[in-house]
């Protein structure tokens, strides 16, 4: 029993004992330090002077990182060997200590440091060097415990290494470095930058990278990169160098070179900034060029990197920029340009609904509707989803059916295509190279707001198909054209227009261009040519149709033209009366026509009534209808000239016979070739693919020179001349960068195509009857504005929209 007692007594002392022992040596988080690999470093001043530098000590704190730690010790004769790191930096664990011993001869120095480095100041070689670092920690008893590492033990032998001589030549982003070694010759050479270790070798010259990615980054302003080489003996776990060479002091500007490496880049959809490398040069000036010259758009301080924002670019838009770098002086040192298109987006492009169109909460058909769009109601993208388009009308949000919108073609296709809406302004429709009164030059019905307040155009057009008209474009500009656009949308009301004020011309004679003033002499180069009847010779006004009188200046119509002539006529009939014999009867025969004779000059024009060959009303749609029956050619008035002698005949004075009438050529004769194209080849008369947004009216011309091709007629000619089988090389080019896209062309004019594969797909039926305009609510990155129909934004006033009222800064945003 005794004895069990004690073996029990003796356990528990046992047991005591090691707690005891392992509360003295335990220190909570501790763990035994160990260095990192690498050598020491002995390092030699000019003065006989010794540096060490030897390996972190690793030591992991409690949750297994390991300190940072990055101080400079600077040595007694200004020149730094690498940066030392600084233990326990950022509180990541207990702090490390080194203890160094040293002995040379007879000195012996012994040092506790916090930091992997020591200046030993003047010493011989050579030397026996050894080093512990060291963990100070509290144990479980509340005493103070040191934890050592492994002892970092190295003898250093005698080396002569002398300070090499070296030479600098810097480049741009490059510093060459050559040197010799006074004395002999090392078999390693260290160079040292910025007081780091930045490359090793075993020859006498080296190319150090300078910038980003390269051996050191570029020095800051005012602050020159500073580079000394040292000799170096590799021994047994340490290296000996030498003193410090010359130290070769670079400015940045040294550094840089002339190429800025200028780049641009779109981070989303039209959101696009340029970057480029900082060169040679004290400042930079960002240019775009506009209208022919560079427009400086900003002025920028010398930096390491740039990214200079742009913001959000029109969709399509095309742009070229310069990057200058300059001196203080203003001299050039360098430049670059960039020329690119912004991705086509539709995002806040103006659209129209071609047909009324449901507004449904979320993109989606099945989704509740809040209402319906009337066709033509101008709308603001917000966003695209699919085959939706998020919109705001009357102060709520929703999506409408993208398939049946017209987009407005300078605000997506951008400045792929060029726009000359001539309808809006001076219509270019002429049957060959005559002038139709009422149209020709004339602003078409249905086009009065598509010329917009700042002269800009809209230009609708059907969204699917103008995906495929940015296809041709893009075709187009890599042989070097564009795609020139006369016409896309055309409402229907123009469309009647134009066909019943033709067709009450056909049977006329044609308008002829003279360009000589009323003397006969020429005109002169900002003289417009003159409008003639070529019947009476007289001056035309294409606005409204009426004869100009060269006596009085005064307008009168055709009808009241004839009219009057036939008074005149009658007048001297009466004054003939008197010597006219009796007829039959006894009574005087009136002169003049009687009533139920045939008038010999009847009047040769007549306006179509209202609803003449077409109704001006919607009517039911049909692609084309023929032509009416031409009315008779009305025999055209015919004057003797003045001083000429009056031909002879049955009835003339000497007995000749009568001047045959002069006969003129009519709009039917030069539009149809002899009756094998009709009116209806060239215009709908009741409805066409342009009322639908699925037509254009195009050319093409040169990008550098913005010259429009060369095509069988000009563009617009309503007449046999523009047929599609007389097409020249270039109107075979525009067709064949047009027909590649699906779209098909017609046989009478080489300029329309029209997209019938849409039509079909979306089961497009209806049309737009009104012309369009930009009224409404537009948005942009910075907020809303409201427009006028002209495009105008209404500024600085208050007005109501939707039934309420807001208020626009000077800028046009509405406050909130």
């Amino acid at each position: 029993m005794n004895r069990k007692l004690i073996l029990a007594g003796a356990a528990a002392f046992v047991l005591a004992a090691l707690a005891l022992a392992t509360a003295y040596l335990y220190i909570p988080g501790g763990v035994r330090p160990s260095f990192s690999e690498g050598d020491v470093r002995v390092y030699l001043g000019d003065g006989g002077t010794v540096q060490l530098r030897w390996p972190q000590a690793r030591v992991e704190n409690d949750t297994g990182g390991l300190p940072d730690a990055a101080e400079t010790v600077p040595e007694e004769d200004g020149k730094n060997p690498p940066e030392a790191p600084a233990e326990g930096a950022g509180d990541q664990g207990p702090p490390v200590s080194y203890s160094l011993n040293v002995k040379s001869g007879d000195q012996h120095i012994q040092k506790l440091l916090s930091s992997p480095d020591a200046f030993l100041g003047q010493l011989a070689l050579p030397l026996s060097v050894r080093i512990q670092a060291v963990v100070e920690g509290k144990n479980l008893l509340g005493l103070t415990r040191r934890l050592t590492s492994q002892t970092l033990a190295v003898q250093v032998d005698s080396v002569e290494l002398n300070a090499p001589e070296v030479v600098g030549t810097p480049g741009p982003g490059n510093l060459s470095l050559s040197w010799t070694l006074p004395g002999g010759t090392a078999g390693l050479y260290e160079v040292y930058a910025q007081g780091g270790l930045v490359a090793s070798t075993a020859s006498k010259a080296l190319e150090l990278k300078v910038g980003r990615g390269g051996d050191v980054p570029l020095p800051g302003y005012h602050q020159p990169l500073e580079v000394s080489v040292r000799a170096a003996f590799q021994g047994k776990g340490y290296v000996l160098c030498g003193p410090a060479s010359n130290l070769i002091r670079v400015e940045r500007q040294d550094l840089l070179g002339d190429d800025l490496n200028l780049a641009y880049h779109e981070e989303e959809p039209r959101v696009v900034s340029l970057e480029w490398d900082e060169t040679r040069g004290e400042f930079y000036e960002v240019h775009e060029w506009h209208e022919g010259g560079w427009t400086l758009l900003d002025t920028l301080e010398p930096a390491e990197h740039f990214l200079y924002d742009l913001g959000r670019l029109g969709s399509g838009s095309h742009h070229r920029f310069q990057v200058a770098a300059l001196d203080r002086n203003g001299t050039l040192r360098s430049s670059e340009e960039v020329e690119f298109f912004a991705a086509a987006d539709p995002l806040y492009a103006t659209v129209w609904p071609i047909i009324e169109q449901p507004f449904y909460e979320k993109a989606d058909g099945s989704s509740p509707t809040l209402g319906k769009i009337p066709g033509g109601t101008a709308l603001c993208v917000l966003e695209e989803s699919g085959d939706w388009f998020s919109v705001r009308y009357k102060d709520q949000y929703g999506w409408v059916d993208s398939r049946f919108c017209m987009i407005n073609l300078p605000e997506y296709v951008g400045d792929h295509c060029s726009y000359d809406i001539a309808n809006s302004y001076r219509s270019a429709f002429k049957v060959h190279e005559n002038p139709i009164a009422l149209i020709t030059d004339q602003v078409i019905q249905g086009f009065e707001h598509i010329q917009t307040a700042d002269e800009q155009f809209l230009v609708p057009y059907l969204y699917p198909c103008s995906k495929k008209l940015l296809s041709a474009a893009q075709a187009a500009e890599k042989d070097g054209y564009r795609l020139k656009i006369y016409e896309a949308f055309r409402p229907n009301e123009a469309t009647r227009f134009l066909y019943d004020t033709t067709a009450g011309q056909l049977e006329l004679a044609a308008l002829v261009y003279s360009y000589e003033n009323a003397g006969g002499e020429p005109l002169g180069e900002d003289e417009e040519p003159r409008i003639l009847d070529p019947v009476t010779g007289w001056e035309v006004d294409l606005s409204d149709g009426l004869l100009i009188d060269p006596e009085t200046e005064e307008k009168i119509s055709r009808e009241d033209l004839a009219l009057r002539q036939a008074e005149e006529e009658a007048g001297e009939a009466q004054e003939d009366a008197e010597t006219v014999p009796p007829g039959p009867d006894g009574q005087p025969i009136p002169a003049g026509p009687q009533e139920g004779d045939t008038p010999e000059n009847p009047p040769f024009f007549t306006l179509p009534a209202e609803g003449e060959g077409g109704s001006l009303a919607p009517a039911p749609e049909t692609e084309s209808q023929p032509d009416p029956e031409p009315a008779p050619q009305p025999t055209p008035q015919t004057e003797t000239p003045e001083g000429a002698q009056a031909p002879e005949g049955e009835e003339g004075e000497e007995g000749g016979e009568t001047e045959e009438p002069v006969e003129y050529d009519t709009y039917f004769t030069v539009m149809t070739n002899g009756g094998r194209f009709s009116l209806g080849s060239f215009l709908a008369r009741v409805t066409s693919a342009h009322n639908r947004g699925i037509a254009l009216d195009l050319t093409l011309e040169t990008i550098d020179g913005k010259e429009e091709l060369e095509m069988q007629s000009a563009i617009h000619d309503l007449s046999w001349y523009s047929a599609a089988y007389l097409n020249n090389d270039n109107a075979k080019l525009l067709e064949k960068y047009m027909t590649a896209t699906g779209m098909r062309g017609l046989s009478s004019e080489w300029w329309h195509f029209q997209d019938d594969e849409t039509r079909e797909a979306i089961g497009l039926s209806s049309y737009l009857f009104k012309g369009v305009n930009m009224g409404g609510w537009t948005k942009d990155d910075q907020g809303w504005r409201y427009r006028d129909e002209d495009g105008s934004v209404l500024r600085d006033t208050t007005f109501k929209a939707d039934g309420n009222f807001y208020t626009a800064d000077q800028d046009g945003y509405v406050l909130p």
